[in-house]
């Protein structure tokens, strides 16, 4: 199994991003609902495993096994290919390193 912190997807849902209880609209139950029916079939495909929050023990994250990292690598070309063809194709090429940079100063950020 991987380093379980290395390789965490965000499937733990918090209070910070759901409030409380009252607060649960019938949107966001329903993403909820279906981000837990994704993780649990990646769960019996052996793609992730799932462990309690390290913050929140109501929660619980989603973390790649190896063969979840295996199969994620390997769609990564595909992925890339599909995001270039549908996104930065159709950007003029003097506004890509604009965007570039900001992307960059994005992906810096704390989360």
């Amino acid at each position: 199994m991987l380093e379980a912190a290395t390789h965490r997807v965000g499937a733990g849902v918090d209070a910070q991003q759901v409030g409380a209880v009252g607060g649960l609209t019938p949107s966001r139950i329903t993403r909820i609902t279906r981000i837990t029916r994704i993780i649990d079939g990646l769960s019996r495909h052996d793609m992730v495993r799932k462990v309690r929050h390290s913050l929140d023990a109501r929660g619980s994250e989603a973390v790649l096994t190896d063969t979840g990292l295996h199969a994620m690598r390997a769609a990564q070309p595909a992925h890339l290919a599909s995001a270039r063809r549908r996104v930065l194709d159709h950007i003029p090429a003097d506004l890509l390193p604009g965007i570039a940079e900001t992307l960059a100063e994005l992906a810096d950020l704390p989360r």
